[in-house]
């Protein structure tokens, strides 16, 4: 019984009320779905290193620390520009022991992606 009064509820809503449910689910969705594209391209933008200014800078490291504080100090400098991704990126290549016990300064380009970062503390 309840199934027909849900049916009967459907099929009795106007015109103008379908279309005002309707846009209550694709607006907030493509909102949604321009914010995910958006955090997306960013990331791969950083990952990847497609449009990023090209310049040089030192960066001193001193003897142990954290991978997110080599991070952040790498955004800092302008190297990088989302230290957690940073930091999960190091860890799923199995580089964190690498990029922490490094000590000493490093001569980066901001245009370098995740990849050629993890290269120059080999």
């Amino acid at each position: 019984m309840k199934n027909n009064d849900l049916h009967s509820e459907i099929i009795n809503l106007t015109h103008t009320q379908r279309i005002i449910r309707a846009c209550s689910v694709i607006i907030p969705l493509c909102f949604l779905s321009l914010f995910l594209a958006a955090a997306i391209i960013s990331v791969t933008n950083d990952m990847y290193a497609f449009v990023k200014p090209d310049e040089t800078v030192n960066v001193n490291f001193p003897s142990s620390s954290s991978l997110y504080s080599r991070a952040k100090e790498l955004e800092r400098y302008g190297v990088i520009n989302n230290p957690a991704v940073f930091s999960l990126y190091v860890r799923s290549k199995n580089y964190e022991e690498r990029v922490c016990g490094f000590s000493g300064e490093l001569s980066l380009n901001s245009s370098m992606s995740y990849r050629e970062i993890l290269l120059a503390f080999s």
